[in-house]
């Protein structure tokens, strides 16, 4: 009964300290930096049941003033690091931190601009709240060292989610859906509306997960394969990729790949081979 009893408290504290975050209104929002601050509880919660947080090394990007981080540490995890660009929102971290210095740490850095590998030990798990104008680009960086993750679990605009899971012949499928789908497993939590943030966005978002797995192929090669193929996606392969020398032309067309689909009738299989055979 104790033990009950003393879970309802967690809980009641978790709300009463997210409702004090939701009514926060000294602080403005950059639209430069694409806030958009997480006030729902139910998404919250959602977000944490997507992976087991218990004894974990945890990397949060974007925690804003938190909500989520509290939630975060409520799991136990072994060890939680937020990288935050918006140095405004120290006081709220740092609140935190005072209470959980422990296991706890807060990175005031571009996430952008800040290699994850100096800070991280393999397998950790990602979470993030992803600023739709730059959240294709950290997710394609990010999979570059992929070998430090154990899961991602990223919300992002549902354009962009819609394009991380887009299969061969899909309207979305394109350069990012083969590039992140030949180096992980690519599933959709959950949809997010826009009064789940404060200030709303103008469109809806997506929580995806992104398992990776181990790749036998040079990724910076297939991205570039990926950028000539992709280059005009009404046009042909064989028309992307013109200045195709002959004995390559003949390697293609002994793969299976067929030189006049368009791009998108093409599988992350084939361009991974198409990939070595072009620049091997």
């Amino acid at each position: 009964m104790q033990k009950k009893k003393a879970q309802e408290l967690t809980v009641l504290l978790l709300h009463l300290n997210f409702l004090k975050i939701k009514l926060m209104t000294n602080f403005r929002q950059k639209k430069s930096l694409g806030q958009h601050f997480l006030i729902d509880l139910k998404v919250l919660k959602n977000i944490i049941s997507l992976v087991e947080i218990h004894n974990e090394n945890i990397i949060e990007i974007g925690p804003g003033k938190g909500a989520l981080t509290e939630y975060i540490l409520h799991q136990n995890p072994k060890k939680i690091t937020l990288i935050e660009k918006d140095k405004r929102l120290r006081s709220y971290l740092e609140k935190i931190y005072s209470k959980n210095s422990d296991k706890l740490s807060i990175i005031f850095e571009d996430a952008l601009k800040f290699d994850l590998r100096n800070i991280a030990k393999p397998k950790i798990i990602l979470i993030a709240n992803l600023p739709y104008n730059i959240a294709t680009t950290l997710i394609i960086n990010w999979m570059k060292y992929y070998q430090i993750f154990k899961t991602l679990i990223v919300m992002v605009q549902k354009e962009v989610a819609d394009r991380l899971l887009a299969k061969v012949g899909d309207r979305s499928y394109g350069r990012v859906s083969v590039l992140i789908q030949s180096n992980a497993i690519v599933e959709l939590g959950f949809e997010v509306n826009p009064d789940a943030f404060y200030p709303k966005p103008k469109v809806l978002s997506s929580v995806i997960k992104i398992t990776p797995f181990k790749r036998h192929y040079d990724y910076e090669i297939l991205d570039k394969t990926l950028k000539l193929s992709f280059l005009h996606r009404r046009k042909i392969l064989k028309n992307n990729l013109k200045n195709i020398d002959k004995i390559s032309e003949n390697k293609i067309n002994k793969s299976g790949i067929c030189l006049n689909s368009r791009p998108q009738e093409i599988k992350p299989s084939d361009y991974i081979t198409l990939s070595k055979i072009l620049f091997s």
